[in-house]
């Protein structure tokens, strides 16, 4: 098995080559360094771990007063978060990617501030906040006896990506080059095999439909047939597909809704959908 140190370096040879091919020399963050996981891989808890599509730029940057999304890349350079509202480690004036090989305190740093993510006390609002009645994906996982946050809960959750490189435009918009330069061949399934190898999570949990089709596309799995479900308690709203199998033994649920933005729900259906799939487990 490979640790997290092997990943990170494969991670940024990558980085480094795509760099290189001239249509992503406006997409990526000269300052931000691959994002292997989002949490504390070290805690003792079992994990439950979520699957999404990449890192957004909003991880690195300070997204106060920006009006529209199309802003160009060197308008961004002034706009990476301040020291203390840093989530992630980022790299400094002097710092390239090529130093992530060669320098293991770096990469130590790196690593840490994934484990740190959580405890920043300033994650991105994509994951909900550090409370029962959270909305978005935090409010899933409270239904699930989960949190991503050190709560009392019985279960740690983390998060990977498709691919951990952010990007100044969103997915949707780059998916033409990401599947030609990223996801083609084995590099990105490779990766996040090695990465869910190492986190050893009891359970998967893969937001939307399009990232559903991919991480099926990657380990050859079938999703079957989708349960539909709709919510049922007073006051609470949301509906979405379903899918449940196995990877490698570990129980998959897929859902055709991103929970990073889900519409349609309020908190209460977010914690209702929880508890559902807590006990319906496969």
């Amino acid at each position: 098995m490979k640790q997290a140190h092997d990943l990170l370096m494969e991670a940024t040879r990558k980085l480094m080559a795509i760099s290189a091919i001239p249509e992503w020399e406006h997409e990526l963050l000269d300052k931000a360094p691959p994002v292997l996981w989002f949490g504390d891989a070290a805690s003792e808890k079992p994990k439950i771990l979520s699957f999404g599509a990449n890192p957004s730029r909003w991880e690195f940057l300070d997204e106060r007063g920006i009006k529209k999304a199309s802003l160009q890349k060197q308008e961004y350079e002034s706009r990476y978060l301040s020291e203390e509202k840093r989530r992630f480690f980022h790299l400094d004036a002097a710092q390239r990617w090529q130093d992530i090989l060669h320098n293991t305190a770096l990469r130590t740093q790196i690593i840490n501030s994934f484990n740190q993510y959580f405890k920043s006390g300033n994650a991105y609002r994509w994951f909900g906040a550090n409370k029962y009645d959270s909305y978005n994906a935090e409010g899933l996982l409270r239904g699930m006896n989960a949190s991503y946050f050190d709560t009392e809960t019985s279960f740690r959750a983390l998060h990977i990506d498709l691919f951990p490189f952010t990007t100044i435009r969103d997915f949707g918009s780059i998916r033409g080059i990401t599947e030609r330069d990223v996801l083609s061949g084995f590099w990105a399934r490779d990766l996040v095999y090695e990465i869910i190898n190492m986190l050893q999570p009891k359970r998967l949990l893969v937001f939307g439909a399009g990232n559903l089709n991919y991480f099926c596309a990657y380990f050859g799995a079938d999703a079957g047939p989708a349960e539909h479900w709709k919510s049922q308690g007073a006051g609470a709203l949301g509906s979405c597909r379903v899918h449940r199998f196995q990877h490698e033994q570990i129980p998959v649920t897929g859902l055709s809704v991103n929970l990073g933005n889900p519409k349609g729900f309020n908190a209460q259906g977010l914690r209702e959908l929880g508890e559902y799939l807590s006990g319906n487990a496969v």
